[in-house]
Order: structure tokens, then sequence, then C-alpha cells
């Protein structure tokens, strides 16, 4: 799916596909203003009479190494499952991502409450049908095609899974629909950085309970609950709320000196990095973890690092500038977790009653905690 200003790139994107005979499905209405939904709905009407999945592809993605033979066992491995082949790196999607590396799986479900992302997807036709049922033709608003894929699918009780590295990265360039505002958007772990390579037959990460978000270099935690939407908690509140006020204080005070960050904002930055690495080891599940060792696990933080700082453009440069001390100060994080959810088990989750009263989760993205308010 492209918008014509991207034809070029669309067409080179389905000439790299050419096993697979690919159409490049154009916005229909390109002078209506941004409308991915209704290019999404064109796209997903281009579904082959005789096709059992459909591959939905922006114009704007870089597949990954043998992408197409990956689709072809997943899509074996998995045939009832709608599959979202990216995650952004600063989304709660990543951070499940990230989850799921620890544990060592090769797919993660999709987080409920956040939009499904859509860079590249593979929809069973039964998905595919219910779409174009749900999505009128000609439909027009600014309602975007990830959104409405998050509420039909979910209306539906479908389960998107994620795969764990990802098979697409998303191209640099200019936003045609606003979205520069975020800064650079790649995922979370693309495949091609790992020399693990995906494996479509991995097994599937349990859904996280606690999701550590790195957003504007605050930590945020994403807490599911039995309420409509997941909860947020800072960091330190969460971990008074646990029971674990204080713990890796010091081990994180002597990795962030020894980094030597130049002001007191940076100096608060490394903390936040260092506790997203803490905090992710402490709540992966006991004999799960491959270690802080790995280099999919290594890519995860690196993204970490990069996407966290990605929506401000002061911790982004100089995040950026820093990036393998602020990877190897995470390192450190993701061993002190470890060592603490195995010295002391890991925390037991919040009381119902508790993560009720904490804020929607999707003030995150209206309302996101700053390291000004620490």
């Amino acid at each position: 799916m492209a918008h014509p200003r991207r034809a070029a790139q669309a067409a080179e994107l389905a000439d790299g596909l050419g096993g697979w005979s690919p159409r490049v499905v154009t916005d229909p209405a390109p002078g209506a203003g941004p409308g991915a939904l209704r290019t999404a709905r064109a796209a997903w009407a281009a579904v082959a009479p005789d096709a059992t999945h459909h591959v939905v592809l922006q114009d704007d993605v870089v597949p990954c190494r043998d992408f197409a033979a990956r689709v072809s066992d997943a899509v074996r491995e998995l045939p009832d499952a709608p599959l979202a082949l990216y995650a952004n790196w600063n989304s709660w999607n990543g951070a499940a991502t990230r989850a799921a590396a620890l544990q060592g799986a090769s797919w993660v479900p999709a987080v409920p409450g956040e939009w499904t992302p859509s860079l590249a997807l593979v929809l069973p036709r039964a998905d595919v049908d219910a779409l174009l049922a749900a999505v009128p033709a000609g439909v027009t608003g600014p309602e975007p095609d990830d959104t409405v894929l998050a509420r039909e699918l979910g209306r539906r009780g479908r389960r998107v899974l994620i795969p764990v590295p990802h098979w697409v990265e998303h191209a640099d360039g200019t936003s045609l629909v606003g979205n520069d505002v975020y800064g650079p958007r790649h995922s979370a772990c693309f495949a091609d950085g790992t020399a693990e390579g995906p494996d479509p037959a991995g097994p599937v990460a349990a859904a996280p309970d606690v999701l550590v978000h790195l957003f504007k270099g605050r930590v945020q935690l994403v807490l599911a609950a039995d309420t409509p939407a997941p909860r947020r908690a800072s960091r330190e509140g969460y971990l008074r709320a646990a029971g674990q006020e204080g713990r890796g204080r010091g081990r994180s005070a002597r990795a962030v000196a020894a980094l030597r960050p130049p002001s007191g904002l940076l100096g608060a930055l490394c903390e936040e990095i260092w506790y997203a690495a803490y905090l992710m080891a402490l709540h992966t599940p006991a004999g799960r973890a491959p270690g802080a060792g790995g280099d999919r696990v290594r890519l995860c933080l690196r993204s970490l690092v990069l996407g966290g700082t990605a929506d401000r453009a002061d911790l982004r440069r100089w995040a950026r500038h820093r990036v393998e001390p602020l990877v190897a100060l995470a390192e450190d994080g993701l061993r002190a977790g470890f060592d603490d959810r195995e010295a002391y088990g890991r925390p037991s989750p919040l009381p119902p009653e508790r993560l009720a009263a904490l804020p929607d989760a999707a003030l995150i993205w209206s309302r996101p905690l700053t390291l000004e308010e620490r």
C-alpha cells in the first residue's frame, strides 16, 4: 500500500518480492489529505479470490533477508494467526518484544490497549473479509488504520502475534501522516541485526503482565489489570508499591557514576536506562532468560536506549553519541535484575484494587512522565 509520492519506493519494494507477483495499491484519494485507512482498505480489498492469507506491506518498509521464506514458514506454522511483522522501538509492543527476547521466544502476542502495528501484516482470509465488512469502501475521516485493526481484531477475539526478531525495518524518511514528531521510528529488534535469525517454529511468549516502557527518557510501567485498559506507574512508584523500594540503588549509582554523564539531566537518563533493563530482567520468568550476552538481547537493549530517547532531540543526540556505553550500562542493569530475581524472586503482582487506582496507561502518550518531574 502506497502514497503516489512514494510510487518509486513502492515499485522497488514490489520488485524485490517478484516471486509473489505483488500488486502496488495506491491511495485512492491522495488529494483528500492523510488517509492511511482508506489506502489500507483498498489494499485489503486487493486480496486474490483464492488466497488463504493476504500480506500487506506499507511503502516504507525494508524486509529482512529471506523474508518471503519466513512468511511462508510462518503461515504453515501458525495458519490461523494474524501476524504483525514489526513493532516500533518506543511502543508497548516494542517493550513486549524485548520481554519475549529475554525469554528466548520467537513470538509475542500484541499488547491489548495499543494499536496493532500495521507496517507489515499477514492476515488470514477470514480476517480480511471481516475487515472489509467493518470498514466501508470510500471510508473518510482521520482514524488510523492501526487503531481500526486493533479494534476490529480485538472485537472478534483475534490474537495478533509479533515475531521476535521483527521481519521488517522502518525506512528513514519524512512521514506523510505527521509521525515525525515522534523522532526516528525503527524496529525494536530487526532480524538482519542479529546472527541468530528468526525461527517461525519457535515458542510463543506468555503475554507479560508488566511491561517496561522507556519513553522520552523516563521508565513507565504498563501493568495488565482487570480494567478496560492497562494501568501506568512510574518505576519509583511501582518499586515502592511492590515492596522493592531502594532495590538496586547502590549498584545503579556506581554504574551511572562510572559513565560520567555531563549534566544532572543526562545522569537521570542513565539511571532510567539502568533501571529499565533491571526491571526487564526482574520480571523475566525464572529459567527462561538466555542471559545478558546474546546478540538478540543486546540488539533489544540498543533499541531501548535509542527508542527510549527518540522523542526528545536533546536526549536523542547524546544517546546516539554514547550508544555503546549506554548499552553496556543497560547490560549491567540486566545482570543486576537477574541477580536479584534469583536472590529474591519476581515481585508479587500488585493487588487488583491498587492496580485499578492507577492511571490509564494511555496517558503515556498524552501526558508522559518526564525526567524533569523526578
